[in-house]
């Protein structure tokens, strides 16, 4: 995707799938993402008022957002839009590409299991999975994810020392058996997953035969 990210989520949400995404030492391929905004009541940004909480929602398309959730989980999300409009998509899950090894070993070391026990489906298949395996952490908010500058995995493992960094590497997509561009009928359509307030929405999308968090509707 070379088109800016100021744009609605749900239109963003489906062109980053494929994309892959660094942060400290690790790298994997996103699978499945989903769109929230400002007009809708299930976004933190509803009612396009921002809090001390949700500010970063707010900020330049590109940027992430990281909240916390039920206690335990962080939750990784890159901004959309235009600046000063509460959107994002949230990053549901993806396929480890680079550094599976300590991925398995951030999601196992707090309840002290053995790494190779976690399933494939299980590494990165949900958001909190996703943000503790990539270790996404909520200071990194506000963090420019989205650098056209940068092409390759390797150069975004390189700048995602210190956050997470996303990039489009076609190479990287297809060493996990991921085609970018996808073909439109390679993308999963559904409803969110997770919430209460506005479930009709279409505005999860995955990619076809990739692990995903649940699985989507049949099509």
């Amino acid at each position: 995707m070379t088109a800016p990210l100021e744009r609605h989520p749900s239109e963003v949400a489906p062109d980053l799938l494929g994309w892959t995404i660094a942060c400290r030492g690790t790298a994997a391929v996103l699978t499945e993402v989903e769109a929230y905004h400002q007009d809708e009541p299930a976004a933190h940004s509803f009612g396009g008022r921002p809090t001390p909480r949700t500010a970063g929602l707010f900020g330049p398309p590109g940027t992430a957002y990281v909240y916390f959730t039920y206690g335990m989980h962080w939750c990784a999300n890159v901004v959309t839009g235009p600046e000063g409009s509460g959107e994002a998509v949230l990053l549901r899950a993806g396929v480890p590409v680079f550094g599976e090894e300590l991925i398995r070993v951030r999601r196992t070391a707090a309840r002290g299991t053995d790494p190779a026990s976690l399933k494939p489906r299980d590494v990165l298949g949900g958001p909190g999975r996703l943000a503790q395996g990539l270790d996404i952490r909520g200071d990194d908010t506000g963090r420019a994810m989205v650098r056209l500058d940068l092409t390759t995995l390797d150069e975004a493992l390189h700048a995602s020392e210190d956050g997470p960094v996303l990039v489009r590497d076609v190479a990287a997509a297809r060493s996990v058996g991921i085609a970018v561009p996808l073909a439109a009928d390679d993308v999963l359509v559904g409803p969110r997953i997770g919430i209460s307030k506005a479930v009709e929405l279409p505005w999860r999308f995955g990619v076809r035969g990739a692990f995903v968090s649940k699985p989507f509707p049949p099509q």
